[in-house]
């Protein structure tokens, strides 16, 4: 598995759609979630109406609320880059027909799709370090700019909200990843997951989600699962809100934790078992 994994890591390195794909998600980070948001706040355009006044929602942007706004992009554009990037690992093979010149050579299947799980999760451990640092530079320096005093998060609270972001953006890895294997397309991997992620979780879930039977089903979908545990880093004050699935959570975080954690596990063991039984082939 160490020779896939070093394979892997070569390709995913190598793969511009990556690094594309890495540099919307940071500056979609930066420029919608900071410089946006603190433009506005600090000179509200005319007829600017909000419950609280933009001086305090200004501070959505500085340290303090770190956490809330990373995991506020993770549901959306941060599920999207990772999905992507998880399905091309795996479909790409099939498109370019290396799969079975991979596999005629000595590692066998399980050892192969290992080295793409290893891969997938170091590479979306780093996308969420470099998420935290870029947030925590463009926070501090907004700061600078607006005269405050930079307040940063608890040690304990940074760990638990990266914890918490890394499953988050493994868990949608591992679904791209899994599409990738079972349709062996990248066009219909990606294209099923991103209808997936953008209108099953997200355009039904905010039309429909009060609805009792649809409400119900929405508890056990990942996007919930998300929301229940961005729902425990709240921004500071607690009356300021941001992020997808508008409204209270429907799950409490620890089920969110749960959930995600299910979802994981069972995208990996779903992969497995495909790759390992399915002619590659056919």
């Amino acid at each position: 598995m160490i020779a896939s994994l070093r394979a892997d890591t070569l390709k995913a390195r190598k793969r511009t759609a990556n690094w594309i794909l890495v540099g919307i998600l940071l500056a979609w980070l930066i420029l919608l979630s900071y410089v946006l948001d603190y433009f506005i706040f600090k000179h509200p355009p005319p007829g600017f109406r909000s419950e609280v006044p933009p001086s305090v929602l200004i501070r959505i942007v500085f340290p303090e609320n770190v956490i809330p706004t990373v995991l506020s992009v993770l549901g959306t554009i941060g599920a999207a880059v990772m999905l992507i990037m998880g399905a091309l690992s795996t479909a790409s093979e099939y498109g370019w027909s290396t799969v079975q010149t991979i596999l005629v050579q000595k590692p066998g299947r399980g050892a192969v799709l290992g080295g793409k799980i290893v891969n997938l999760a170091l590479t979306s451990l780093i996308v969420t370090l470099v998420l935290f640092l870029v947030a925590a530079a463009a926070s501090l320096i907004l700061a600078g700019v607006d005269g405050r005093a930079a307040r940063l998060p608890a040690a304990s609270d940074v760990v638990r909200g990266f914890g918490a972001a890394w499953l988050v953006l493994g868990v949608y890895t591992a679904l791209g990843m899994t599409l990738g294997v079972v349709f062996r397309s990248t066009a219909a991997a990606i294209g099923g997951g991103l209808t997936y992620v953008f209108v099953v979780e997200t355009v039904i879930g905010s039309l429909l989600g009060n609805t009792g039977g649809i409400k119900e089903i929405l508890k056990f979908l990942p996007g919930t699962a998300v929301h229940g545990v961005t729902g425990t880093f709240p921004f500071s004050p607690t009356a300021i809100t941001r992020g997808s699935g508008g409204g209270p959570a429907l799950i409490s975080g620890t089920r969110g934790l749960i959930t995600l954690g299910v979802y994981l596990l069972a995208f990996i063991a779903i992969s497995l078992l495909v790759f390992s039984r399915r002619d590659v082939g056919a």
